[in-house]
C-alpha cells in the first residue's frame, strides 16, 4: 500500500480535476488523502446566493465533507487560509501548514497543480510553488519517505469550455492514468456535492476533459511512454 497527499488551494478543485484517479486509488488499497487551503469562501457564487463570505466557506465545507465520502478519502484536512488572496500570504505560513501536513502522513506521492495552474487562477499558482517548495525540503530528509510529487494537468486545451484552460506540452507528460467508467461515475458523484456551484460545473463538465485518462507532470522526472500509474517504480 502507498500513500498520496493532494493539495489543492479550494473546494472542488480535486473533484474538477484527478478525482476519478484519486478513486482508482482507493479503490486499489492506497491512503488518499486531501489538503485544501482554503474553504473556498471568496467565490462570486455566495452573492447569488446572498451569503457572506463565512456563510459561503460553511456551505462549501459541508459539501466537501460529502465529496469525502463519495471518494471514500482517508482523510480531508481544510485550512482557513484566505480564499482568492494566497499571494498576500507570507508564504513560509503556506508552506509551514503543508509541511506539518505532509510530515504527519509520511506520503511517497504528493499531487498539486503545475506551474500554469491550469486555469491560471492565481491561488492555484501560489499552491503549487509552497508545494514544491516544501516537497523539495523534506525530500532531503530520508525520514520523511518522499518519493514523487506529480502535477495533475491536461494532455490538450479544451476550447468550448466557458472558462479557459491550459494543457501540457505533450513531452511534458510523464503519466496517463487510465480510469474506467465506475471511476468518472464516481467522480460526477463527487462533482454534483458542490451544489451551491451545479451551473459552474453543468457549464464547463469537468468529468469529460480528460476522456478515459487523467494526465500528470512528474517534477524532474522524465518518463517516455508515460506511466500507467502515479505510483508505478516507486
Amino acid at each position: 500500500m502507498s500513500v498520496a497527499v493532494y493539495v489543492f488551494p479550494h473546494p472542488d478543485d480535486e473533484s474538477f480535476g484527478p478525482a476519478a484517479v484519486m478513486h482508482r486509488q482507493r479503490r486499489e488499497g492506497h491512503e488518499v488523502h486531501l489538503l485544501t487551503l482554503t474553504r473556498g469562501e471568496a467565490t462570486r457564487v455566495r452573492h447569488e446566493l446572498g451569503l457572506s463570505r463565512e456563510e459561503m466557506g460553511a456551505v462549501r465545507y459541508r459539501e466537501m465533507e460529502a465529496m469525502a465520502r463519495q471518494l471514500d478519502l482517508s482523510s480531508l484536512t481544510v485550512l482557513h487560509l484566505p480564499d482568492g488572496a494566497l499571494k498576500e500570504v507570507d508564504p513560509r505560513e503556506i508552506e509551514a501548514a503543508v509541511s506539518a501536513h505532509i510530515e504527519s502522513l509520511r506520503p511517497n506521492l504528493v499531487v498539486t497543480y503545475p506551474a500554469h495552474g491550469v486555469s491560471g487562477f492565481e491561488d492555484h499558482l501560489v499552491t503549487h510553488a509552497a508545494v514544491k517548495r516544501v516537497f523539495c525540503e523534506l525530500r532531503d530528509r530520508p525520514a520523511a519517505g518522499l518519493m514523487r510529487l506529480a502535477f495533475t494537468t491536461l494532455r490538450e486545451t479544451p476550447t468550448d469550455r466557458p472558462i479557459p484552460l491550459r494543457a501540457s506540452k505533450p513531452h511534458e507528460i510523464d503519466c496517463a492514468v487510465p480510469v474506467t467508467p465506475e471511476d468518472r461515475g464516481v467522480q460526477r458523484r463527487a462533482l454534483a456535492c458542490y451544489e451551491s456551484y451545479r451551473k459552474v460545473i453543468e457549464d464547463q463538465d469537468p468529468a469529460s476533459v480528460s476522456g478515459d485518462h487523467e494526465y500528470f507532470e512528474i517534477f524532474q522526472e522524465r518518463h517516455m511512454p508515460p506511466l500507467p500509474d502515479l505510483f508505478a517504480g516507486l
